[in-house]
């Protein structure tokens, strides 16, 4: 598979980021692969994200990558077929959040959410 196999929508440019989403075709029944959302301003509390976490069964981001978590994504059997990672300033003025949902096989995706995290931190956080 290459980047033809793809379609991609989303925010129109960097100044002006709120989301990007990947998915097999523009087709609303074609599920998003991968999703990136900033939420500027974020309309809710900490709280809100310390609750979120214990509902989606979720761990602390690394040192270098949080304030945040990751989390599996289940479907509705309680199979793994994913992973998501919420991310947020430490004035809790924004959050990112980052979901890939059936990624390649063998991968860990987990792992992939926290590095999108860390690329991603300094651009859409900052």
């Amino acid at each position: 598979m290459g980047r033809d196999d793809f379609y991609a929508s989303g925010s129109a440019s960097i100044t002006h980021f709120s989301h990007c989403v990947i998915s097999k075709s523009p087709a609303l029944e074609d599920k998003a692969l991968l999703s990136v959302e900033l939420h500027n301003p974020f309309p809710s509390t900490i709280d809100a994200l310390q609750n979120s976490k214990v509902a989606d069964k979720g761990t602390d981001l690394p040192t270098d990558a949080g304030p945040g978590y990751s989390a599996p994504i289940t479907d509705t059997d309680g199979n793994i077929i994913g992973a998501q990672a919420r991310a947020w300033t430490r004035d809790v003025t924004k959050v990112l959040d980052i979901k890939i949902v059936r990624g390649g096989p063998g991968r860990d995706h987990k792992a992939d959410v926290v590095e999108f995290v860390r690329q991603l931190k300094p651009l859409l956080l900052a």
